[in-house]
């Protein structure tokens, strides 16, 4: 599985940054603060699930608002913000085209019942 990572370089409120992080990680405060000293993602998610995408894009504003210092990775190395919103836009987009795919597919059944 690729993962997007999430890493924190600095902190300047740790009291809300920590607060953010323990909503959105199933990780202990001692194991978020671990992972910021080692350099480790603190949370990490799949690349392949728009939810997901979406869920570390949330974290990564909160953090920017507070002024923490953040790292994002996937499998080719740093990703920015733009990046991520370019992801989470495309998969967006294959679902809405899956959907209506779908929707065509079904009424074209319906049709073809009428008719017989």
């Amino acid at each position: 599985m690729s993962t997007v990572d999430l890493i924190i370089n600095h902190i300047t409120n740790q009291t809300m940054s920590y607060k953010v992080l323990r909503e959105f990680t199933p990780f202990s405060l001692s194991e978020i603060k671990s992972r910021i000293e080692k350099q480790e993602p603190v949370m990490s998610v799949n690349d392949l699930k728009l939810d997901e995408l979406k869920k570390i894009r949330e974290v990564l504003t909160k953090l920017n608002i507070l002024g923490t210092k953040v790292t994002m990775k996937d499998v080719t190395g740093e990703i920015t913000l733009e990046v991520l919103n370019n992801m989470i836009a495309s998969y967006e987009g294959i679902a809405e085209d899956t959907e209506e795919l779908g929707e065509l597919m079904f009424s074209d059944e319906d049709v073809w019942r009428t008719i017989k």
